[in-house]
């Protein structure tokens, strides 16, 4: 594939407008084992292309977690898409492998554009419109929908607003910049309550989400200085709290919180017998190089990728990690 490079943040901006006002068929597909980001994202643009008359495919590998089946929209989101587009719109991936699934369907598309803001990530859309400096994918589709000249209704609002208190964890992480604020503000005037907002797509938790995390917590592990804390959570504890993939997704954060902590790893059982590991980690430590190695990527302080279960991957892994601590 001939990937289009456009010099400047603004100029991909115009040029994605441009190829989205000509298509008729477009698909917007989010990343595999969707998070607040990526379907906030999805949402939010699927929503405004519908606004404009256009025939809209949302659609994401994985079903939307029960805890974001609240968000406008999230009903129409499939999980194939057999139809030839005209256009194609990949948000918050880091890669072509994050489409799952959906890969074929995206490159198929005549103009395919990826929408992103990670700073480890690869090209792969035709048109790229990458803000490494962003603090979700949702301030960059929020650019998107501005440059379009949509209506930013309450649903476009809850969505894109999800997108940016997600990623950056209720605003407590430290990729907030300015124009975060200057965004929600925006969005905030919608008619969104923003209180209740962060309360439901950040802080309220199910019962099998409470006790898979503390669970999890339970069985965690520390390397000898303390620096780094780790822990797994099999497909078995999974079916005993009737929990998903999905529902274990704040242990690294909390993990990270450990006094003393330097670098989470969170290693999750998936069905197909490998493991999907989640990284964050503090004080600027470039988490991303490991997870780059081991076929993944994501941002300084939050990363992520697949490895098997079986052999050593995991142990070198963790050798990884702490070699980056040193």
């Amino acid at each position: 594939m001939v990937t289009k490079k456009i010099n400047s943040f603004e100029a991909s901006i115009k040029e994605a407008v441009s190829a989205l006002e000509r298509a008729n068929k477009i698909l917007v597909v989010s990343h595999m084992n969707p998070d607040g980001d990526t379907l906030g994202c999805m949402l939010g643009l699927g929503l405004s292309l519908i606004q404009k008359g256009k025939h809209v495919f949302l659609a994401c590998q994985d079903a939307v977690p029960t805890r974001f089946q609240f968000l406008p929209g999230s009903e129409l989101v499939q999980s194939h898409c057999q139809e030839k587009v005209d256009a194609a719109v990949a948000v918050d991936c880091g890669g072509i492998k994050q489409l799952g699934g959906l890969k074929d369907a995206f490159l198929k598309a005549k103009t395919s554009i990826q929408v992103d803001h990670h700073d480890f990530g690869d090209a792969f859309g035709k048109i790229q419109v990458v803000d490494p400096e962003a603090s979700a994918v949702g301030e960059i589709v929020y650019r998107l929908i501005e440059v379009m000249k949509v209506e930013i209704t309450p649903a476009i609002a809850t969505c894109l607003l999800t997108s940016i208190i997600v990623d950056t964890g209720a605003f407590r992480f430290s990729n907030i910049r300015q124009k975060t604020f200057e965004i929600c503000a925006k969005l905030s005037k919608m008619g969104v309550d923003l209180h209740q907002l962060i309360e439901e797509s950040y802080w309220i938790k199910s019962r099998s989400m409470a006790l898979l995390s503390s669970h999890a917590m339970q069985k965690a592990k520390f390397s000898r200085n303390g620096a780094i804390a780790w822990t797994t959570v099999t497909q078995s504890t999974m079916r005993r709290y009737r929990a998903g993939l999905s529902d274990a997704d704040s242990v690294a954060d909390d993990l990270r919180c450990i006094e003393g902590v330097k670098i989470a790893a969170l290693f999750r059982e998936t069905e197909r017998g490998n493991y999907r590991v989640s990284l964050r980690s503090k004080k600027g430590i470039h988490v991303a190089l490991v997870a780059q190695h081991f076929g993944g990527g994501g941002h300084h302080n939050s990363a992520g990728c697949s490895i098997p279960k079986e052999g050593s991957a995991k142990n070198k892994l963790l050798k990884a990690l702490e070699e980056l601590v040193e």
